[in-house]
């Protein structure tokens, strides 16, 4: 199971990590870097970078947590709720779920207040891999 949170394109200012969305996402990444029950458990947290027009030097595309389990993805959204909450639901954060118990991952990440990519794209819940963007190298 794959969980993939990202700005909306254009939100924010330009240059670099700037813009207020954006930093939200870098705060997200750190956040579940740092959260030691899913490392232990084996989340792998990763993050893309892409050009965007107008900006100075690559911006920060998306953040993912790669989870072997969909007992680990609920762990992910309970985490991911607790930024979310400690940040004052500040910016605009969405997500694409991919893998297997997508119906309950979506809902509890939209019950934290969070956006569900794949509804603006006439998704799937990603069954069959869906649309995604995967603009950008990962570092």
């Amino acid at each position: 199971m794959d969980i993939r949170f990202s700005v909306p394109q254009g939100v924010g200012d330009t240059g670099g990590e700037g813009g207020e969305n954006v930093k939200e996402l870098a705060s997200l990444r750190d956040w579940l870097e740092d959260d030691d029950e899913l490392r232990s458990a084996g989340a792998r947290v990763e993050s893309a970078y892409a050009d965007r027009p107008g900006a100075m030097g690559d911006v920060l595309e998306w953040v993912g947590v790669a989870c072997g389990a969909a007992s680990l993805a609920i762990d992910v959204t309970h985490s991911v709720r607790a930024w979310w909450r400690s940040r004052g639901h500040d910016g605009e954060i969405t997500f694409v779920v991919r893998g297997e118990d997508v119906d309950r991952i979506r809902g509890l990440l939209h019950d934290a207040g969070l956006s569900d990519g794949d509804s603006d794209r006439g998704g799937d819940g990603g069954r069959d891999g869906g649309s995604d963007r995967d603009g950008g190298a990962s570092r």
